[in-house]
């Protein structure tokens, strides 16, 4: 039986990233005031990229697709993974999907941090870090994925991944 076959599901889990504080401000006293908070990229919307991989001689090739929300600083959304594992002998299908939440900071071309959780198992989360490219509206992120079984262990990884995703 091959490695493939006992894989089921997938997890890609997690992001998060890392955010600048604003500065602080005067009082207003004599109509001044100080810096005002800060001020953060608008990356809400949904991204997608190729993946590709090796582990354990399992090639991996998929569809990575996020939707981001966003308040301020804060990110949430939800991600889905579509592709095939293929072990040298047998071509698996897979489909992961689940929720995201991260952070993204201030700035021009700032810092990405997402972390993604399983929908199928919560406790399967993965962790991702990159950047915004503010000119192009495009998001790199490297981390790890995680597959597992119907038992929610994991079973393959595939890291260090980067994903490049463009709206």
């Amino acid at each position: 039986m091959s490695f493939v076959k006992t894989l089921c599901v997938v997890s890609l889990l997690g992001i998060s990233l890392a955010s600048c504080g604003g500065g602080g401000g005067g009082d207003g006293a004599g109509g001044i005031s100080g810096p005002s908070g800060p001020t953060y990229a608008d990356i809400s919307g949904t991204y997608a990229g190729g993946m590709a991989g090796n582990s354990q001689g399992v090639l991996l090739q998929a569809t990575f697709t996020l939707t981001i929300t966003q308040s301020n600083g804060a990110l949430g959304g939800s991600y889905s993974l579509a592709g095939t594992l293929y072990d040298g002998v047998t071509t698996l299908q897979i489909l992961g999907t689940g929720t995201t939440t991260g952070t993204i900071a201030s700035g021009s071309n700032p810092s990405v941090n997402i972390t993604a959780r399983s929908g199928i198992c919560p406790n399967v989360q993965d962790g991702f870090s990159g950047a915004y490219d503010t000119t192009n509206h495009v998001i790199t992120l490297t981390g790890r994925i995680d597959f597992f079984n119907n038992s929610c262990q994991v079973v393959l990884t595939y890291n260090p991944t980067t994903i490049i995703l463009r709206r």
